[in-house]
């Protein structure tokens, strides 16, 4: 594979984004004992994404602003039938840059909701549908992050 066909299957933005480490495969527990050899493509992702200078690349790859819904709060009871507003799970919020923060050792979206405005993990956060240019590289660091 050249060089330029490798670059082509990790950007995010190609048309030939290699998303297979994403996909919910699920593999006969046989076969893959009989192929030693047969790597999982999200370990080898988590290989790369490992040694990736996350804030860099996602500044390459991100245009703001995008629209984003946060999918996670930690901070938020699981079950809680009133959300808390704003910034709630299942809700949308326009972020207009992002920024590493030393101390959760974590990348954050300065999100806006109205009037309101806040930073929130971007691990917390999910853009659609799948076709916007913003999605793989948010997806490529929640899976990470989550995995990490």
């Amino acid at each position: 594979m050249s060089s330029r066909e490798n670059h082509e299957k990790n950007n995010p933005r190609s048309v030939h984004y290699d998303s297979s480490w994403d996909d919910d495969i699920e593999e006969d527990e046989e076969e893959r004992e009989d192929d030693e050899e047969m790597e999982d493509p999200l370990d080898r992702k988590m290989q790369q994404w490992d040694k990736r200078n996350w804030h860099k690349w996602l500044m390459t790859y991100l245009t703001f602003p995008f629209t984003a819904i946060r999918k996670e709060d930690m901070e938020e009871p699981p079950f809680a039938t009133k959300r808390r507003k704003p910034f709630a799970v299942d809700t949308k919020m326009t972020v207009s840059s992002i920024h590493y923060d030393e101390f959760h050792d974590a990348i954050f979206a300065h999100a806006k909701q109205g009037n309101e405005e806040d930073s929130i993990p971007l691990a917390d956060l999910e853009v659609t549908p799948k076709s916007d240019p913003n999605y793989w590289p948010v997806r490529e660091y929640v899976v990470w992050f989550a995995n990490r």
